[in-house]
């Protein structure tokens, strides 16, 4: 019971590990055939306890590696079943960028309309083509290189079209143009 006037009485902290674990050996029985523990030096147990307090996180840390290892080998073999699927999807993607690419732009028809109305009245096509990534090339033989550079600058549908090469034919020059076309 508390008295005013005096101090609080100081609490008493709990034994430690090793003080407990040293109660315990004291009062365990022993199998037949081992000293008792009372005969247990001090200093025994105390390593005794270290020892298992270093065993704690050495055991974490190797079993943890040894789930990480599992883990590891899982995750590669879900890799190596899953790669053709992935790979397919891939290509089915490409191949919808692809064809998306294909139905946005002018068809070649509607492209050859507009290049002749924008060409000059002396420029004739010689030759046009559209790869599969849409790449148009063209080669137009005109008698004034610069003055078809111009038109087709001009035009809209065609300002992304870059002089690739020139030639001689015939008295009149052929001028190959590359780009995209919108």
């Amino acid at each position: 019971m508390m008295q005013l006037g005096t101090p609080d009485p100081e609490p008493v902290p709990p034994p430690s590990l090793a003080q407990r674990l040293a109660a315990f050996a004291k009062r365990a029985p022993m199998a037949a055939g081992t000293p008792r523990a009372e005969k247990w030096p001090e200093g025994s147990i105390a390593a005794l306890v270290a020892l298992l307090i270093a065993a704690g996180p050495l055991l974490t840390i190797a079993g943890a590696k040894l789930l990480a290892a599992q883990e590891r080998g899982a995750a590669k073999q879900l890799a190596a079943e899953a790669a053709p699927r992935i790979e397919a999807a891939r290509a089915a993607e490409t191949a919808r960028r692809q064809i998306d690419t294909v139905l946005r732009r002018m068809t070649l028809g509607v492209t050859l309309e507009a290049l002749a109305r924008a060409l000059p009245a002396d420029a004739t096509l010689v030759r046009a083509a559209r790869s599969i990534e849409g790449v148009l090339e063209i080669d137009v033989a005109a008698a004034d290189p610069d003055r078809l550079r111009a038109a087709l600058r001009r035009a809209p549908a065609f300002a992304r079209l870059r002089n690739t090469g020139q030639r001689e034919a015939d008295g009149r020059m052929i001028v190959t143009f590359a780009g995209t076309t919108s």
